[in-house]
C-alpha cells in the first residue's frame, strides 16, 4: 500500500511539473520510405485481395520526382504518368480510430488509391493534400497505397506554362496520421485544422482569434476546445477553452498584453500556439504551430513599414530546383539554401512562382525574413472554367496552409499574365481578402495593363541591359511610372541578368552583339555583375520602390533555355545550380547588404587565362578603403564607395604571368592571371 501511494504522489508530481502527461491519441508517422515506384500505371492480375501484387521498376524513398534523371536532356524532359505503390500493415487495433494520409506535395496531379479503390485526386503541384483511409482499409492485413502522378499538360490545372520545369513525383514528404473519431481536422484545405488572425496590436495589447477546424464521424458531445499561447521561455502567457462548436469549428478570441513583436531579421519572436481538443477532459488532439505578431505596410512614396520602422526589402527570388534533384529536395537542401542567402544579407523572399515546401516558411518565420508567396499563375491563361476553378482551389490551398506563419506578408496573384484575366485576378484579390484580411496581396507583370491596378500592390518585372534597352533606362522607367500613377505601390519583382561562371571578359562592352546577346552562347559573368551594380545603386535611390527581388538566386533548369554555357538552363542565378559557386555579382550583394561579415572579393578571378592586357579591377568590401597590389608593386589605394565597390581603371597587366592582391582592414584577396 505504501508502495502504490508512494507511486501515486510521483506521477502527481510529474502531472503538476509537466514531465509527464497524457498523451495525445493522434499519431503521426513518417511514409517517406520503400515505395515501389514504376513510369506509367500498375497493373494488376486477379480481384483485391487475390491478386498477384506487381511490382515497379525500383524502390524508392520520398522525396522523389521522375524527372531526376531527365530534366536537364536536350530532348526534354519526361510528362506522363508515374506510379508509386507502398505496403502498409494496418492491425485490427486501428479499428474505431481514423486514418488520413497526407502529401506535401505531388506533381502535378496525383490520384490517391487504397486497395485499388480510388480515394481521390488532387489538381496541383505545389500545394499539400490530405484524404481519409478509414472506410477503404482492410484490418488485420497487409494494405496497397497507390499513388499515381501525372506532369502532363491539362487545361484544367495551373500552371500552364513557364520559364521552369513542372516535375512530376511525390516529391515532398508523406505521412500517415492516425487519430479517435473526433479530432482536429487534418482535411480542412491541407491544413493542420488551427488558422490563428491577429485582430488587433495598439497600445501594447495584442487580441487574436483562433478558429480550430474539427471532424467527427459521431458527434462532439462532452467535447472542448482549449488554445494556448506559449512564448519563447516555454511559459503560457494565454490561454481559453470553450465548448461551443458550430458547423465543426471552434472560435476562441483572447488578449495578449505586452506581446514581443517578430521584427524581422533584427529579433524574429515567435510564440508557439496550441490547440487541443478535449473529451470528458481528457485529451484526445492536439496541433502546434508558430505565430508570430507584427503590423506592417506600404506607402505608395516610402515604401514597406515594419512595426511603424521603415525597411527597405532587398529580397531574391528562389526556385526549387537543384542540380542531380530536380525538385526533390530534403530539409537539408532548403536549409542550405536558406543559409546563402541569408550569407548574402537577404531580408525578403520571393518564393516563385509557385507554393514551396513549409519548411521554408517556418525557416524563414525563425529566421525573419518577410516573404512574398504566390500561386503558379504563370505567363498564360486559359479562358476556361476549369482552369480558374483550379486558381480558386489553390489559392485557397495556399492562404490555408500557411496562414499564421508571420514571414509570409504578400500573396502573389499572377507573374506575367498578358491580358484577358481581369476578370478572374479580380476574383483571386476578393478571395484573399476574404480568407486573410491582414496580409497584402501583390502580382508581378511586364505588361502594361489595368490588369496591374487589381492587387493591393504590384511588381514589374524589367530586364533593362539584358532584354531591353540598357542599364540606365532602368531609374527612369521607373520614375516616369511613379510619376504616372502616384497611387500605385511598386516592387521590383525580378531583375538580372545571366551568367556562366566560364565566360568572361577583360571589360564588358554592351556594343558587342556576342557580348551583350541574351539568347546567345556566350553570356559573360562580368555582363552580369555590372548590370547588378547599377540596379542596386538605383534601386537604393528610390524609397517608393517599396522591395526588390533579385532573378534568382540560384541557376534552375528550364527546358526552353538554350543559351550561355549549358542548354536547359536558366543561368541568370548568383550562385550556380549545384551550389558550389557563388558568382562575383553575390558578393557585391554580400558587402552591401551583410554588415555583419567583413567582405573582400576581387571580380574575374576565373578569368585566369587572357588575351587582353587590359582590364578593370572590381573589388566588393565592406572595409573603408582598398589598396591594390600588381606582381608585389603598390598600384594605389582608393576609398571604398557607398555601394562598398572600389574600382581600377584601365589596368596595364603584364604578358604572362600576373599576380593581383587587394588588402584591406577587413582582410586580402588575391587573383592569378596570364596574359597570353
Amino acid at each position: 500500500m505504501k508502495n502504490f501511494r508512494l507511486l501515486f504522489v510521483l506521477l502527481t508530481m510529474l502531472m503538476i511539473n509537466g514531465q509527464w502527461s497524457l498523451s495525445s491519441a493522434r499519431e503521426v508517422s513518417s511514409l517517406n520510405t520503400g515505395w515501389q515506384f514504376k513510369k506509367g500505371t500498375f497493373g494488376i492480375w486477379g480481384v483485391y485481395p487475390n491478386i498477384m501484387v506487381p511490382k515497379g521498376e525500383k524502390t524508392v524513398n520520398l522525396p522523389h520526382t521522375f524527372n531526376g534523371e531527365d530534366f536537364l536532356n536536350d530532348s526534354g524532359y519526361y510528362r506522363g504518368e508515374g506510379s508509386y505503390m507502398k505496403e502498409i500493415d494496418v492491425p485490427e487495433s486501428w479499428k474505431g480510430k481514423r486514418v488520413f494520409v497526407k502529401f506535401e506535395g505531388a506533381g502535378a496531379v496525383a490520384n490517391v488509391q487504397v486497395n485499388w479503390v480510388q480515394v481521390g485526386e488532387h489538381k496541383g503541384a505545389y500545394n499539400a493534400f490530405t484524404y481519409e483511409l478509414t472506410d477503404y482499409l482492410d484490418y488485420g492485413r497487409k494494405n496497397y497505397l497507390l499513388v499515381t502522378c501525372d506532369n502532363s499538360h491539362r487545361y484544367d490545372v495551373a500552371t500552364q506554362s513557364g520559364d521552369f520545369n513542372i516535375y512530376g513525383g511525390l516529391y515532398r514528404d508523406a505521412w500517415l496520421i492516425i487519430t479517435d473519431d473526433v479530432a482536429i481536422s487534418p482535411l480542412y484545405f491541407g491544413s493542420d485544422g488551427m488558422l490563428v488572425t491577429q485582430k488587433l496590436l495598439v497600445d501594447n495589447h495584442a487580441e487574436v482569434s483562433a478558429e480550430i477546424h474539427l471532424t467527427t464521424l459521431s458527434d462532439y458531445k462532452d467535447c472542448e476546445v482549449e488554445f494556448k499561447m506559449i512564448d519563447a521561455a516555454g511559459n503560457e502567457v494565454a490561454t481559453k477553452k470553450t465548448n461551443i462548436i458550430n458547423n465543426d469549428k471552434a472560435v476562441i478570441n483572447l488578449g495578449l498584453d505586452n506581446p514581443h513583436l517578430w521584427d524581422g531579421i533584427a529579433d524574429p519572436y515567435l510564440y508557439k500556439i496550441v490547440a487541443v481538443l478535449l473529451k470528458n477532459g481528457k485529451e484526445i488532439d492536439k496541433v502546434e504551430d508558430q505565430f508570430g505578431f507584427r503590423n506592417f505596410y506600404v506607402d505608395e512614396n516610402k515604401g514597406f513599414f515594419l512595426n511603424g520602422k521603415h525597411l527597405k526589402l532587398r529580397g531574391v527570388s528562389r526556385h526549387q530546383d537543384w542540380a542531380g534533384l530536380a525538385s526533390a529536395l530534403t530539409k537539408e537542401n532548403h536549409l542550405a539554401d536558406l543559409n546563402i542567402i541569408q550569407e548574402m544579407g537577404v531580408n525578403a523572399l520571393r518564393l516563385a512562382h509557385y507554393p514551396q515546401a513549409h519548411f521554408m516558411f517556418e525557416e524563414a518565420d525563425r529566421r525573419g525574413l518577410v516573404v512574398w508567396e504566390e500561386i503558379p499563375f504563370v505567363s498564360t491563361y486559359v479562358k476556361y472554367k476549369g482552369f480558374d476553378d483550379n486558381l480558386r482551389f489553390q489559392l485557397k490551398e495556399m492562404i490555408i496552409q500557411n496562414y499564421n506563419h508571420p514571414s509570409i506578408m504578400f500573396w502573389g496573384l499572377f507573374n506575367e499574365v498578358a491580358g484577358g484575366h481581369n476578370a478572374i485576378a479580380a476574383e483571386l484579390n476578393d478571395i484573399a481578402h476574404e480568407l486573410d484580411p491582414v496580409r497584402l496581396t501583390t502580382s508581378a507583370t511586364c505588361f502594361e495593363g489595368d490588369f496591374n491596378f487589381i492587387s493591393d500592390t504590384m511588381g514589374w518585372n524589367k530586364y533593362f541591359g539584358w532584354y531591353e534597352g540598357k542599364f540606365a533606362e532602368f531609374g527612369p522607367f521607373f520614375d516616369n511610372w511613379h510619376k504616372t500613377y502616384p497611387n500605385a505601390k511598386i516592387s521590383i519583382s525580378e531583375y538580372g541578368a545571366g551568367a556562366s561562371i566560364n565566360h568572361h571578359v577583360s571589360k564588358f562592352d554592351p556594343d558587342n552583339k556576342e557580348q551583350n546577346n541574351p539568347r546567345g552562347k556566350f553570356h559573360p559573368e562580368e555582363k552580369q555583375t555590372l548590370s547588378h551594380m547599377a540596379h542596386l545603386k538605383m534601386i537604393e535611390e528610390r524609397d517608393y520602390i517599396w522591395g526588390s527581388y533579385v532573378w534568382n538566386m540560384f541557376d534552375f533548369a528550364s527546358s526552353m533555355r538554350t543559351e550561355g554555357d549549358t542548354n536547359n538552363i536558366n543561368d541568370k542565378g548568383l550562385v550556380t545550380h549545384d551550389r558550389k559557386t557563388r558568382k562575383d555579382a553575390f558578393y557585391l550583394f554580400k558587402a552591401n547588404w551583410n554588415k555583419n561579415d567583413k567582405t573582400v572579393h576581387i571580380c574575374s578571378k576565373r578569368y585566369t587565362d587572357r588575351t587582353e592586357d587590359v582590364t578593370d579591377i572590381i573589388v566588393f568590401t565592406t572595409a573603408p578603403n582598398a589598396r591594390l597590389y600588381l606582381n608585389g608593386k603598390l598600384v594605389g589605394t582608393q576609398k571604398t564607395d557607398a555601394y562598398a565597390t572600389v574600382i581600377w581603371e584601365n589596368i596595364k597587366l603584364n604578358s604572362g604571368l600576373n599576380n593581383i592582391e587587394v588588402r584591406t582592414a577587413h582582410g586580402n584577396d588575391s587573383a592569378e592571371w596570364t596574359v597570353k
